[in-house]
């Protein structure tokens, strides 16, 4: 019926997924919390459904960012050989757009460069780019198929040797074209196309070509009978994957002088003198011989294509050291057979890339010859294993070509893929104790895609793993050089943010404080070296230093994220004055950056909107996180009208310019609340929490961190964490356990309920650390009625010992009453025929606990606690089948039917436009009569007052160095410029809003830190961040001397502390002056 109606039971998201085969007619879709399968009708039906999954997986892998381009021109958006839509390869020195289907794979490298539009754009220079939209398919026809007979037009579902027929007439034999003035035979045309491509002014030269050429187009009756333009190639559908069609291989002959070591050595990597080289003749034919000079005929040494299993190409930068001529900086490392390697030297850059393409191409399949090109760092052959056979390793070439891996099956039915290193989630090296062939594996994790790689030698193998690690860690200071994240946006951009969101929301003063310069350049070399393996931790760094390096970041970029290019149109954009309009003119802009520059920018300004909306915490309005981050996105300095206004609309309107949905900015509003009021939780970018979850029982070897998203069930959980720790699939029941007070209360979460959700109310119990989600195994029973959907004949009913919190009619003592469960909702019946209920209880927001607070001394061990409103039942049975039974009953019904969860929703923060003109600094408390403030944000100023003692008292804390408060002394930099007079500003606030209650406590001056101590409980330990002069003046020379000896950690630190501050409460009271503020 769902069918017949169009009506979708089932959302699977495909990114990360993978396709296997499966016997029969069946085949598995694998995603990364589930895996499905599926059956067809036939074995043709099956081919087609999982080529058309593949494709869809594949489409999440492209970047269409080069492809949109090129298809601005529309004769670019039919493939240039069968017309087909929406081609997606091309041949560079060809200057044709083709699709798939006619990819030029016989012609050879040496006739047609081909490339993909989507897989790796970094080869695609803006030039190139413009030449194929200058120039167009409809115009490079005009010169290769000029002379075309309308009888010989194919179709895009020809058969592979039509197609090969085809290209070959139309490009090896050159028979369609039009003749070349400056070049008489098909040969000379095609060198002069690749000469143009890698050589200079590629542009200018490629279009005077085809001038060239065009302009005996007229003057030619036989190329106007059949004009290219004359409807030659009618559009059609794209046909459906062929097999393609056999490779014709080009001999590679290559041949020069260069420098050889004198012996193979063993050790990969080991840097020979120039001493240790011979200067031979190299010939490359059949196979690589080496001769004394070019004369002679008798060969030094060989090396054969089948004994060579990698070469690594080294490009050195230049050496520093006294006598740079030691060693050669151009090398390339011939992986052999035997552990041995054979080091070539030559004397320069071109050298080096023609003779690794030659060799490249001498022992490549011709697959790869398109790739070899082009500047490579290695190539070579690897075993692999992946989701689509994790049970069989296979055999490839690997080509290493900047922070892309492009795989080449040796198979035929192989399917070629390309691996983003800067999209790697993980990088990691197995040693061979701990595999079962007994041999180094490299795991390379990229979005959800898992590969297994490992090398045919110990040589070859740690090869492999240095330079796929060097590439891909981060480089440079352009944005599309970053390692990047999940979300594909840098991941120190992540990290800042994540780390920023988790403990910063509360920060007073967040973005405008520096931090020591030190620090910030230490922390940036590190992500600026291999940004995925650090880790930010509030132990280890400070919150002052991770905004720092966050602006630094952008504002040291290559080119500003807003762009330079476009700066012209966004300060026009921010002068038009109708708000509607501006808006939608910031919506186009936006629409107009790179796709990272726009997941970056969007990323960005989510967190600068939610740093705002607790203003009242952090006192960052709207107006001072824009005066602070204009200067870096936009890499002016720091005076820029128009900038800050265009930051300022983009916070406040963060949800309508960046189309987010209502579910979004109340998940935003739920998680500021729990991050502000319990700081142990852990918030990732895409609105999810990661959280601890344990199996079975609560050890730290048990525990399993994972990131829990908005609409993850408990069952997906479940299995989640159930895979993660490789459990075999059996007949048991497993659930997940919510326990509160230490484990005397465990609730069993209903399959379909969202376990988020339920996290997320931690953050109101007394004590949020001693909650903890659990999954363990239960008797199939007891929980197996949870999965099903059948309802009971009866209702649930029965004698249970009952006692009330706080007491009513039951009292505080446990009695014996009837229950029932009828309609959702808990009955209690004087007898068990009374057709009136005493009392009832709905149950649609209860919570049921399995368990009872020991200190009520419950009479038996088999009891669970109902949770109400404003109310609690504990409630004993007679054994455990009878608790498991109500306790499955009531989730039962429950659960039943399920309707969607209605998050609570908080209005945003708009805040009150101050003009501009010439740029006041904001005060960082703003104005207390800002009533639209205060309305906004009055749930988190409730939270923040119950705070307040451990506001006053900072939780961070360090004593800087001699060198940190040199660099406090010097100019700050104009990017991280002071919004207004915050040490003064901030005591006339606390001695308004937070030294009501505590007249006694001096003031506190938050521009130095204090050194850190142990964490303690806030009841019992007070962190005082008091200075010394300001002790001075409040307490005299003993106060003085006490704070002086805090500032080392002591050992009894709670007695200490407390001591201290009544000391300067008991002055205080005597009358002693306070300090300044």
């Amino acid at each position: 019926q769902f069918f017949k109606m169009g009506i979708g039971i089932c959302v699977i998201e495909m990114r990360g997924s993978t396709i296997r085969e499966a016997k029969n007619r069946g085949f598995e879709l694998i995603t990364p919390f589930k895996i499905f399968s599926f059956v067809a009708e036939s074995e043709r039906e099956k081919r087609e459904w999982m080529e058309a999954l593949q494709e869809a997986i594949a489409e999440m892998l492209y970047d269409y960012e080069v492809a949109e381009k090129i298809w601005s021109n529309k004769a670019n958006k039919y493939c240039a050989d069968c017309r087909a839509p929406s081609p997606d390869w091309a041949s560079i020195n060809l200057c044709v757009v083709i699709c798939k289907q006619w990819q030029h794979r016989s012609l050879g490298s040496n006739i047609s460069k081909v490339q993909s539009l989507k897989l790796d754009t970094s080869v695609w220079s803006n030039e190139i780019v413009q030449l194929f939209i200058v120039l167009g398919n409809d115009r490079a026809n005009r010169f290769w198929a000029a002379r075309l007979p309308a009888a010989e037009v194919l179709y895009p579902n020809a058969s592979a040797e039509q197609r090969r027929d085809f290209i070959s007439r139309k490009y090896r034999e050159g028979r369609y074209r039009l003749p070349h003035p400056h070049y008489a035979t098909q040969d000379d045309v095609l060198q002069a196309l690749c000469a143009a491509v890698t050589g200079p002014a590629l542009l200018k030269t490629i279009l005077q070509f085809f001038s060239s050429s065009e302009a005996g187009l007229a003057a030619d009756p036989a190329a106007c009978e059949v004009a290219p333009g004359a409807n030659l190639f009618p559009r059609t559908k794209e046909p459906g994957p062929e097999g393609v069609y056999n490779e014709i291989t080009q001999p590679v002959t290559h041949s020069g002088y260069l420098y050889r070591a004198t012996a193979p050595h063993k050790l990969p990597g080991t840097k020979k003198s120039k001493e240790d080289f011979q200067r031979t003749w190299c010939s490359l034919e059949k196979s690589l011989l080496f001769f004394e000079t070019e004369k002679c005929m008798e060969p030094l040494g060989h090396i054969e294509s089948g004994d060579l299993l990698s070469m690594g190409v080294s490009r050195a930068q230049a050496l520093t050291s006294p006598n740079p001529t030691e060693r050669f900086r151009f090398t390339i490392e011939l992986f052999l057979t035997g552990e041995k390697v054979q080091q070539l030297g030559t004397d320069g850059p071109e050298t080096l890339q023609a003779w690794a393409s030659a060799i490249g191409k001498w022992f490549t399949p011709v697959s790869c010859h398109c790739l070899l090109g082009y500047e490579f760092q290695r190539v070579g052959q690897l075993r692999y294993k992946c989701m689509l056979n994790p049970e069989r390793w296979q055999q490839a070439f690997f080509i290493l070509q900047k922070a892309h891996l492009f795989i080449c099956p040796a198979e035929e039915d192989g399917a070629e893929d390309s691996i983003n290193l800067r999209r790697l989630q993980e990088l990691s090296l197995v040693p061979p104790t701990e595999t079962p062939e007994k041999k180094e594996l490299l795991i390379l994790v990229e979005m959800g895609r898992t590969f297994y790689l490992q090398g045919l030698s110990r040589a070859d193998s740690a090869a492999w793993y240095a330079d796929i690690q060097a590439s891909a860690g981060g480089r440079g200071n352009a944005l599309r050089d970053q390692q990047l994240s999940r979300a594909d946006i840098p991941i120190i951009v992540d990290s800042c943010i994540a780390f920023i969101t988790q403990y910063g929301l509360r920060h007073e003063g967040i973005y405008r404080k520096n931090g020591a310069k030190s620090r910030i350049k230490v922390l940036m070399e590190e992500f600026r070296r291999d940004a995925r393996n650090v880790k930010l931790r509030i132990s280890d760094n400070f919150i002052e230093d991770v905004t720092d390096v966050l602006k630094r970041f952008f504002r040291e970029l290559e080119d500003p994220v807003f762009t330079l290019e476009l700066h012209p149109q966004w300060k026009e954009a921010a002068a038009i004055s109708s708000k509607p309009q501006r808006l939608e003119r910031y919506k186009e802009l936006i629409h107009r950056l790179p796709r990272l520059n726009r997941k970056t920018l969007a990323a960005l300004i989510g967190h600068l909107y939610r740093v705002q909306k607790c203003a009242d915490l952090n006192q960052m309005s709207t107006k001072n996180l824009s005066l602070l981050f204009a200067p870096s996105l936009f890499q002016t300095d720091g005076k820029g009208e128009h900038e800050v206004k265009v930051m300022e609309d983009l916070i406040d309107n963060y949800v309508s310019i960046f189309n987010i949905d209502e579910d979004q900015v109340s998940q935003m509003d739920l998680e500021n609340s729990l991050i502000t009021t319990w700081k142990d939780t852990q918030l990732s970018q895409a609105g999810d929490l990661i959280i601890e979850v344990y199996l079975e029982q609560k050890l730290p070897d048990c525990c399993v961190t994972l990131k829990v998203s908005p609409t993850m069930t408990a069952e997906e959980l479940t299995n989640q964490v159930l895979e993660m720790r490789n459990v075999a699939a059996s007949l048991d029941i497993w659930l997940t356990f919510e326990v509160l007070e230490n484990g005397e209360l465990e609730r069993p979460l209903h399959p379909k309920e969202k376990v988020l959700e339920q996290a997320l109310q931690w953050c109101k119990l007394p004590e949020p650390s001693a909650a903890y989600l659990l999954v363990r195994k239960v008797p199939i029973g007891e929980g197996g009625c949870l999965f099903t959907g059948t309802k009971r004949e009866t209702p649930k009913c029965g004698l249970l010992r009952c006692r009330e919190e706080p007491p009513k009619l039951l009292g505080n003592k446990f009695q014996e009453r009837y229950f029932v469960i009828r309609d959702r909702r808990l009955l209690l019946l004087k007898e068990k025929r009374s057709a009136k209920p005493e009392r009832e209880w709905p149950l649609d927001a209860a919570k049921v606990y399995m368990g009872i607070k020991k200190k009520l001394k419950p009479p038996a061990q088999w009891g669970f606690t109902l949770t109400l409103d404003k109310q609690q039942l504990y409630l004993v049975c007679s054994g455990q089948a009878e608790l498991w039974d109500w306790t499955t009953s009531i989730l039962k019904a429950q659960h039943d039917d399920l309707h969607p969860v209605i998050m609570r929703r908080r209005s945003s923060s708009d805040l009150a436009k101050q003009k501009f003109g010439t740029m006041p600094l904001v005060p960082l408390h703003g104005d207390s009569t800002d009533v639209t403030m205060l309305s906004a944000n009055q749930t988190l100023r409730r939270l923040h007052t119950r705070r307040t003692l451990s506001m006053f008292f900072p939780m961070k804390m360090h004593q800087d160095s001699l060198e940190e408060q040199q660099e406090k002394e010097a100019d700050p930099d104009p990017v991280y410029e002071e919004v207004g007079n915050f040490p003064e500003l901030a005591a006339l606030e606390l001695g308004r809003e937070l030294l009501a209650d505590l007249s006694a406590v001096p003031p506190v001056d938050r521009s130095k830190k204090p050194t850190p101590f142990p964490e303690q409980p806030p009841a019992t330990a007070l962190r005082s961040s008091l200075p010394a002069s300001s002790a001075q003046r409040v307490a005299g020379p003993s106060v003085t001397k006490a704070l002086k000896k805090s500032i080392q950690p002591p050992s009894p630190i709670n007695d200490k502390l407390i001591q201290e501050l009544s000391s300067v409460i008991l002055r205080k009271n005597e009358g002693q002056p306070p300090g300044p503020g």
